[in-house]
């Protein structure tokens, strides 16, 4: 059986690095892309800052996600940093409705981290599925707005 939701593609792949500053201006500097902008999103406690993945800039293209925890020590992203150190935080996907792909998740027992769509950066909606339903690696449906 299909699931009632598309998989669009690949929405960003997010680094949690030991020196933002460092990244971005690798990003930046040494690959050329594009700074797309930042937001800080206070109830996940986190800044991201969001570039192009090539410098083409395709509006369609997928995109790198700098984390910072900023001064949000407690943050899930700290707290990684703390456990892991720097490095692949998680890769976020598109998919055309996250309220059906979040129903078929439940409906099929897939761990999840949010069992509801949420307010994410960059005038999005996503919900988290646990790394233990995956092998190990954090996946982020994201629902463009």
């Amino acid at each position: 059986m299909q699931p009632p939701f598309k998989v669009l593609g690949i929405n960003h792949v997010a680094f949690a690095p030991k020196e933002v500053e460092q990244t971005q201006n690798f990003f930046t500097e040494a690959l050329g892309l594009k700074f797309l902008g930042e937001e800080i999103v206070t109830d996940q406690k986190v800044g991201t800052f969001m570039y192009a993945s090539s410098q083409q800039n395709s509006e369609k293209a997928s995109r790198l996600e700098i984390l910072d925890p900023g001064g949000f020590e407690d943050s899930p992203v700290a707290k990684f940093l703390d456990k892991k150190g720097a490095g692949l935080h998680h890769i976020a996907m598109t998919v055309d409705s996250i309220d059906k792909a979040l129903e078929w998740m439940q409906k099929k027992g897939v761990k999840m981290i949010d069992s509801a769509a949420r307010r994410g950066a960059h005038n999005t909606k996503i919900a988290f599925v646990h790394p233990h339903a995956t092998g190990g690696v954090l996946i982020e449906l994201v629902e463009q707005l």
